[in-house]
């Protein structure tokens, strides 16, 4: 079946670049702002200068740790019939974020979003069809900052039947979130063998880990819950000038995130992922759409598949602030380009403003550019069936095809229909009201909003969860 896909590394080039990256591994070393994170890389058989904080970690630990580390993960939901495994044969799709801003349904303006808002966003992305994780897009920033990680889960949870994908600032936050999970999946066994939820953690670029975050890490890794490793060094500024330089960065960068998981416990789940960027130099502002990111994507796309690690990438980040033309062509862009690449998880629906806003239109757009950007991955067949010879014999020069069964039947999986763009003569879309994509897609929303409603957790688990609520707010708001 000719099917489009893009492989623009060389088998050399790749070499070269895990080299590199094994070289900066083993002789600058990474920073790691935890002792306990330090002593687990030391028992690895990492060099460790405890001053410094610097661990060196050796070519041997890493081919190790790429050993253990699984070649398919399965992502668990809430409902059984939203599983799915990522075993490189389809990608999927999450949504993006983590933002303190929401275009308002009604006013258009930004403001700041509250957990009405994350759960309402979540009911819309549980009923697009292109949503296969959760993330917490926004933010509720009436809780307060210590609580408001833990909140997020149990939103995600609640508000949606698909996978969660969480995050976590220190091994405090994860312990909860791991708690709440548990008690979605059945116990803390159930969740290791269907983990409703994933965890990203993030490197510093250049080369650093955090105190909380990487302790997070050895928390997720040793309860089962697969850990996103997702670096972002941006090109000039943590990472060198050339886009090369920072495959380098970004590849250290998930190695060593690697390493960590599997020393904490050999066998952790864990995703290769990125969101590096490009910087506007006359600015100073990431730029998320820019064609250099797609270059970088489709790179580590690559390297984790040199690895055989299941990958994650941006394939939604534009800087459009607001859901207009340049949304649509660097979303149309980035997503057609991901999607030939191929990784497991493509982060895409949802974001402005490189992800520091989110607008309920756009996610409805999102979803409708992935649909086409689909058909396009998909190819089209080629046999006696396809090549229709007898039909095209039969309708004979000047003939009609729309009346033969072979168009009834084939019409419908060769031919992509979108649910929101205007496909229609300028009659026919001017009689509808002369809308535009927005206002389609903002009457799709209310639409959504006020008919789709996902089951809820059960309620004797809820009450569970408000336990596990109250003794995270008894200790972490004293």
């Amino acid at each position: 079946m000719p099917k489009p896909s893009i492989d623009f590394l060389s088998q050399e080039e790749v070499n070269t670049i895990h080299n590199a990256s094994l070289k900066i591994l083993e002789g600058t070393g990474v920073k790691v702002r935890s002792k306990k994170a330090l002593d687990i890389l030391e028992q690895g058989g990492a060099d460790i200068d405890y001053d410094t904080q610097i661990a060196r970690i050796p070519p041997s630990l890493v081919k190790k740790a790429l050993e253990l580390a699984p070649k398919t993960i399965k992502l668990c939901a809430r409902n059984p019939k939203y599983d799915f495994v990522l075993d490189k044969q389809q990608p999927h799709y999450t949504t993006t974020g983590y933002a303190a801003l929401i275009m308002d349904l009604e006013t258009g303006k930004r403001r700041p979003s509250t957990n009405k808002d994350l759960a309402d966003w979540l009911r819309v992305a549980d009923y697009l069809n292109n949503v296969s994780v959760n993330w917490a897009s926004l933010t509720p920033t009436e809780v307060p900052a210590s609580m408001q990680a833990i909140v997020e889960t149990v939103t995600l949870l609640n508000s949606s039947e698909k996978h969660a994908q969480t995050e976590a600032l220190n091994a405090t936050e994860a312990r909860y979130e791991i708690e709440i999970a548990a008690a979605v999946a059945g116990g803390k066994e159930e969740l290791k063998k269907r983990p409703v939820m994933s965890a990203l953690q993030s490197p510093i670029s250049p080369l650093a880990f955090e105190q909380g975050s990487i302790e997070a890490v050895i928390e997720f890794a040793r309860a089962g819950i697969p850990v996103v490793h997702m670096t972002q060094p941006l090109i000039g500024e943590t990472a060198p000038a050339t886009i090369a330089g920072t495959l380098v960065v970004s590849n250290a960068e998930t190695l060593a995130s690697i390493v960590i998981s599997e020393c904490a416990s050999a066998g952790a789940p864990v995703i290769y992922s990125s969101a590096a960027a490009s910087t506007d130099f006359r600015t100073g502002c990431t730029n998320s759409g820019a064609p250099e990111r797609f270059l970088m994507h489709m790179g580590l796309t690559q390297l984790a598949h040199y690895y055989q690690i299941p990958a994650e990438l941006v394939g939604g980040g534009i800087d459009s602030k607001i859901p207009d033309a340049q949304a649509g062509y660097e979303k149309g862009m980035n997503n057609a380009v991901m999607l030939l690449t191929g990784p497991e998880l493509i982060v895409a629906l949802g974001g402005l403003d490189a992800a520091n806003a989110m607008a309920l239109e756009m996610l409805v757009i999102d979803n409708e550019i992935i649909n086409a950007a689909r058909r396009l991955a998909r190819g089209f067949e080629i046999n006696d069936d396809t090549l229709a010879l007898d039909i095209i014999h039969k309708v004979g020069p000047m003939g009609q095809f729309l009346g033969q069964k072979h168009t009834l039947t084939h019409y419908r999986t060769e031919v992509w229909v979108p649910e929101l763009s205007a496909k229609s003569s300028f009659a026919t879309w001017e009689k509808a009201g002369s809308k535009s994509l927005s206002q389609v897609a903002h009457e799709k929303v209310k639409q959504i909003l006020a008919t789709h409603k996902p089951a809820p957790i059960p309620k004797d688990v809820y009450e569970e969860i408000s336990r596990i609520l109250n003794r995270a707010e008894t200790e972490l708001l004293k």
